[in-house]
């Protein structure tokens, strides 16, 4: 019988309510369930801290200056030994929040200069602020990773735990950051010109070689001569869609793309060092989406490129995220964990996270009762794959859909 010895879910500050009290009753409930894991919001996506912040006290929920509940379940967790996170939302900012009101400057733009939360998404205005991971200074070295270092100072949680760690995804995922400095860190980053010798082309002495692309080598400028009087959408076009040679492929989505990358990656390196400096035996997770070839592409996390800078693993493996029926959703399901155990190989753990919400589907279409048993053999499909642990979202649901029985039950085979 294959084992979970790490049962996690993500919960919310409601979740825990506003007292000791409330607390208290909270972390019973969660180990009465079979969790020995929670990972607790509490840097929010509307740019909102959950606890007394000295850095930046603008950014504190009016909650959370009045009840410190990182304290509190933190004293509650330990009693019960119960591992505690701290869920960081991070590039996910809201266009009300602290950082955009003080530093609008940080925000990811697309090619006319327009933020995300100017898009529209599924009939509605977007609203949401995402801040551009790649700017310095800006939201990474400024806010994000002292952010990270003051509550590893302050609270000693067990880890530290990175969500929206990447670029848009359900919105426009090609047409972020083109900001002023991207506009022109990117084609520094890909060498697009000398600049010891701006103006020269640097052409291949002699193009005698059977393919165009045969003759990267010797670096010729690849921005077009008239780069400067370009404007903004023109420059952005050409970083996305041009070509590294004259006539050549339309292949610059490439640099794009890794430019991106490793701007995540950058962020997860100096994240990493923050927390260990300030505490050095704190863990650092973080929720990743399920392929990372493919999340490289579209959201720039491509999270092999997190080994070393992440202790524990928690992808996404929400139903929402594949295509198909219940049955289906299982069969790829079990399939993907099994793929992400060879490229988790770096990690020191992998813990797969199911969402309870996604699992209804039918149910809610149809007005029918949501019983356990669909969470039931989610979790039974992720403890057959062999992995020590897995998650799931989120406290809030368990309680909406009545399933807190079913974990328990589920989580009884398998503990």
């Amino acid at each position: 019988m294959p084992k979970l010895a790490k049962r996690g879910v993500w919960c919310g500050p409601s979740d825990a309510g506003r007292d000791k009290q409330s607390v208290r009753s909270f972390v019973d409930q969660i180990e009465r369930a079979g969790f020995n894991l929670v990972v607790m919001e509490l840097k929010h996506g509307g740019g909102s801290l959950s606890w007394p912040s000295h850095r930046f006290p603008e950014a504190v929920s009016e909650r959370a200056r009045e009840f410190d509940l990182p304290a509190v379940l933190l004293e509650e967790c330990r009693k019960r030994r119960i591992e505690l996170h701290a869920w960081m939302i991070d590039y996910f900012e809201g266009e009300n929040g602290a950082a955009y009101k003080a530093h609008p400057e940080w925000a990811a733009l697309d090619a006319r200069g327009n933020p995300t939360s100017c898009e529209t998404l599924r009939r509605k205005r977007y609203g949401a602020t995402w801040m551009c991971p790649a700017r310095r200074p800006g939201y990474t070295d400024q806010w994000l990773v002292p952010l990270y270092e003051e509550f590893a100072t302050l609270y000693d949680f067990d880890g530290i735990h990175h969500d929206y760690i990447r670029y848009p995804g359900d919105l426009a995922p090609d047409q972020y950051c083109f900001c002023d400095y991207c506009l022109e860190q990117l084609p520094r980053y890909a060498g697009y010109a000398s600049e010891a010798f701006p103006d020269e082309p640097f052409y291949h002495r002699s193009y005698d070689r059977p393919y165009l692309e045969a003759h990267w080598e010797e670096s010729p400028r690849v921005l077009p001569a008239n780069w400067e009087s370009l404007d903004r959408t023109s420059k952005s076009r050409f970083l996305l869609e041009g070509s590294f040679f004259q006539g050549g492929r339309n292949d610059l989505d490439f640099f794009f793309y890794q430019y991106r990358i490793e701007a995540v990656a950058e962020f997860a390196r100096m994240a990493a060092e923050a927390v260990r400096r300030a505490r050095p035996a704190m863990k650092v997770s973080a929720a990743v989406f399920k392929n990372p070839v493919h999340s490289g592409r579209f959201i720039g996390q491509d999270w092999r490129r997190f080994i070393g800078l992440v202790d524990e693993l928690m992808p996404m493996d929400y139903r929402s995220h594949y295509p198909g029926d219940f049955e289906t959703h299982l069969a790829l399901l079990r399939e993907s964990i099994l793929s992400q155990q060879v490229w988790a190989k770096g990690f020191k753990a992998l813990y797969p996270g199911i969402a309870v919400n996604f699992l209804y589907f039918e149910e809610e279409d149809a007005g029918r009762p949501c019983k356990g048993e669909k969470l039931a053999r989610a979790i039974e499909t992720v403890a057959e794959t062999g992995v020590e642990g897995m998650m799931i979202f989120a406290a809030s649901l368990i309680e909406r859909y009545g399933v807190w029985d079913a974990a328990r039950e589920a989580f009884g085979r398998y503990s």
